[in-house]
């Protein structure tokens, strides 16, 4: 069977509806996830963890449907051994979800991808002095105010998003490697090596952090969608 795909990093992002309540909701993108996907999802007694976890799952099958031609029924999503999510059966179409605040994200590849968003706040600088680099500690302590706020959850979703797409998570420490930010652009630096990933930012909205870590340096799509369109195809 010949695999279609689409050569960008596609990334796209909706707004959690508010009013609505949250069983309706998670009812209604039934349809629009694997049987096995909507079963573990509704397992959780905080109906706004499995709202969140059926959105993400949704937008994958609505980028895969609308960009690569597949059906739901051809995305089915498993995890593997460190628990990074991958389609079953096709090998260069891979993706990455995250959802924080009011916004779920997610990144559709056809190149490992990782992606990372997070709700600005006051920086934690007892966190950065734990985890962080001594470099990114001390170019925190340069500043202050929102100026250092803004850096520390740039950090933290560059840092992310890259952990993401190598498939470690947080079992790999966030001091093994530098966030450099070079002007335009974001360099990964593990001791004196530059890694050979890109990392590019998601503009979501100026009160959120929003990074994609990947191997491909094609032209990236960003595109908001509503809860009707990814539950209208």
């Amino acid at each position: 069977m010949t695999e279609l795909y689409v050569f960008v990093t596609l990334k796209l992002y909706i707004q959690i509806p508010e009013i609505v309540e949250r069983e309706k909701l998670c009812t209604r993108l039934q349809d629009f996830v694997s049987i096995e996907c909507y079963s573990e999802a509704v397992r959780y007694k905080n109906k706004e963890v499995s709202l969140r976890h059926l959105l993400g799952a949704t937008l994958v099958s609505f980028a895969l449907w609308k960009y690569w031609n597949l059906s739901i029924e051809n995305c089915r999503i498993s995890r593997g051994i460190k628990g990074k999510p991958f389609v079953v059966g096709h090998k260069n179409i891979f993706f990455n979800i995250s959802h924080s605040g009011k916004y779920v994200v997610c990144a559709v590849s056809d190149r490992e991808v990782g992606i990372d968003i997070e709700k600005r706040a006051k920086a934690r600088m007892e966190v950065a002095g734990r985890f962080f680099h001594e470099q990114e500690v001390a170019m925190l302590k340069s500043l202050s105010g929102t100026e250092q706020d803004r850096l520390f959850f740039n950090y933290w979703a560059v840092k992310e998003s890259f952990l993401k797409c190598i498939g470690t998570g947080l079992t790999r420490p966030l001091n093994t490697f530098i966030v450099k930010f070079t002007g335009i652009k974001i360099v990964l630096c593990e001791e004196r090596n530059v890694l050979p990933l890109c990392v590019s930012v998601c503009p979501v909205d100026p009160d959120y952090a929003c990074y994609v870590c990947g191997e491909s340096e094609k032209i990236s799509v960003i595109q908001e969608v509503t809860f009707e369109e990814i539950t209208c195809y």
